[in-house]
């Protein structure tokens, strides 16, 4: 287990139990090292007792080191001074444990000003304090070794409050860039709704046309054609079906404020010749290969299935820079399926799904095709081959000729 591991299990402790196991472990060691030399001729049962009580006073601060950091350096510096002073023995070592834990949690945790002022007090204390032994030499070596020890302990404090700002910092920023990235999914969401809310209005605008006519044309045959009249029937029974599914799905999408709409045919796979020649026109060659019987499939599933290759196509011209592509329309038993593949890598935006501003025809990358596919009962798969990227969506045709 590295350094980095055991400091990042300390961090999630609770901090006042770490500062007060961190008090009691420093007021533990000072009191054996004070039992250890408590039998030298020099040091009495009272001065014992005494450096004993200086110690309690000088560790049981810490545990509040963090929320008030220069009342707890106040509160260790005073009982030391006054210890230092008269100077009781056996003066233990490792009681420069406790000033120093004080000195690197003001400078850690205390507003810089009254970090720097602890530090100007402490410095100054310490001169005051060995005056009368700086002239010697190794007593003014003790002092420079009491300054630098201090001072490691107030740049190291210095230090960490830099690394806590910077984690700070770092997590602030992938917090907000987690937000505003579900904020522009839930827009592209919103955006690709209220396009399929217009689209499906197109197709269920289309089949009532649909029925009208075929209607009148019934009417007009009923009693000279009556089979005639049945089969158009029959015509306006099943538009009726995939007209009701439409609208009910419909009803799952929200239309943009503010947005108009486009009366214009819906278009579909029928299309998809104009489609390939407006690519073509901007670089790419696209080939279009069938598999299976070409047959005729719900309105709603015929234009989601040619706003998945115009949008794919539109993603290899803008993200790709491949100079083909390659169309596969699959018409099975039960269901269609669409592959795009082409040959230019994954970039960051095709990779991300955020293809840029969504155009009025267009998708929202891959947002709005997983979301198109979806609404529809299907599956949507979108990822980077070994020379390229592909899209591939699968849209069932039995559910979508249910009457639920």
């Amino acid at each position: 287990m590295d350094f980095r591991t055991t400091a990042r299990r300390l961090e999630r402790l609770n901090p006042w139990a770490v500062d007060a196991g961190l008090a009691a472990v420093l007021a533990a060691i000072t009191l054996a090292e004070i039992a250890v030399n408590a039998d030298r001729p020099d040091v009495t049962a009272s001065d014992a007792w005494w450096s004993a009580a200086f110690t309690v006073a000088m560790t049981l601060p810490l545990v509040l080191r963090r929320r008030y950091p220069f009342a707890v350096v106040a509160a260790v510096g005073v009982p030391a001074t006054v210890y230092n002073v008269v100077d009781i023995p056996p003066d233990p070592y490792t009681l420069t444990f406790s000033i120093l834990v004080a000195v690197y949690s003001v400078s850690a945790y205390g507003r810089r000003r009254l970090a720097v002022t602890a530090a100007v007090i402490a410095a100054v204390a310490l001169v005051l304090i060995n005056l009368p032994v700086m002239p010697d030499e190794s007593g003014f070596a003790d002092v420079v070794n009491q300054f630098l020890l201090l001072g490691g302990g107030w740049v190291a404090g210095q230090n960490s409050r830099y690394r806590r700002r910077e984690a700070e910092l770092l997590r602030e920023r992938a917090e907000r860039a987690e937000r505003e990235q579900q904020e522009r999914g839930r827009v592209a969401v919103l955006e690709e709704r209220g396009r399929l809310a217009r689209e499906i209005h197109d197709v269920i605008a289309h089949s009532v046309g649909v029925i009208a006519v075929q209607a009148g044309a019934a009417r007009a045959v009923a009693e000279q054609r009556p089979d005639l009249a049945r089969e158009t029937l029959a015509t306006i029974e099943q538009v009726s079906k995939d007209t009701l599914v439409e609208l009910r799905r419909a009803l799952g999408a929200l239309r943009a404020a503010g947005q108009e709409t486009d009366l214009r045919p819906a278009p579909g796979l029928a299309a998809l010749g104009e489609l390939v020649e407006k690519v073509g026109g901007a670089g790419v060659r696209v080939s279009v290969r069938e598999r299976g019987q070409r047959r005729d499939v719900p309105p709603g599933v015929d234009l989601s299935a040619y706003r998945i290759v115009q949008e794919a196509l539109t993603n290899t011209v803008k993200h790709s820079g491949s100079p083909t592509a390659h169309v596969t329309i699959s018409y099975g038993l039960s269901s269609l399926e669409v592959q795009v593949i082409d040959e230019g890598g994954t970039s960051p935006a095709r990779a991300s799904g955020d293809t840029g501003p969504a155009s009025r025809d267009g998708g929202h990358g891959l947002i709005g095709m997983r979301e198109r596919v979806t609404m529809l009962g299907g599956e949507f798969e979108a990822g980077a081959t070994e020379t390229g990227f592909s899209v591939h969506a699968r849209f069932p045709l039995t559910c979508a000729r249910e009457d639920r």
